[in-house]
C-alpha cells in the first residue's frame, strides 16, 4: 500500500509540474485547453444563483423545456 502512495504522489507531482510549465511557457494553448473550459463550467454552475441574486431571472415556463434549440419557441 505504501508503494502505491509513493507512485501516486510522484504522479501528482509530475502532473502538477507539467501543468505549471505548460501554463508558464504556453499560456494561450493552456487557456484554450484547460482554462476556458474550467471557467465556462464555473460560470455555468453559478449563473443561476448570480442571476437570481441580481433580479435577472424569472420562473421557467413548461414549454421552455420542450423546445430549447428553436428561437422563438422558448430557446
Amino acid at each position: 500500500m505504501a508503494d502505491f502512495a509513493v507512485w501516486l504522489g510522484l504522479a501528482l507531482l509530475a502532473a502538477s509540474t507539467g501543468l505549471w510549465a505548460w501554463r508558464r511557457w504556453a499560456p494561450t494553448s493552456f487557456w484554450y485547453v484547460i482554462g476556458f473550459p474550467v471557467k465556462a463550467l464555473v460560470v455555468y454552475g453559478t449563473w443561476r444563483a448570480v442571476a437570481s441574486g441580481c433580479g435577472l431571472s424569472r420562473r421557467r415556463r413548461r414549454w421552455r423545456w420542450t423546445f430549447p434549440g428553436f428561437p422563438g419557441l422558448g430557446g
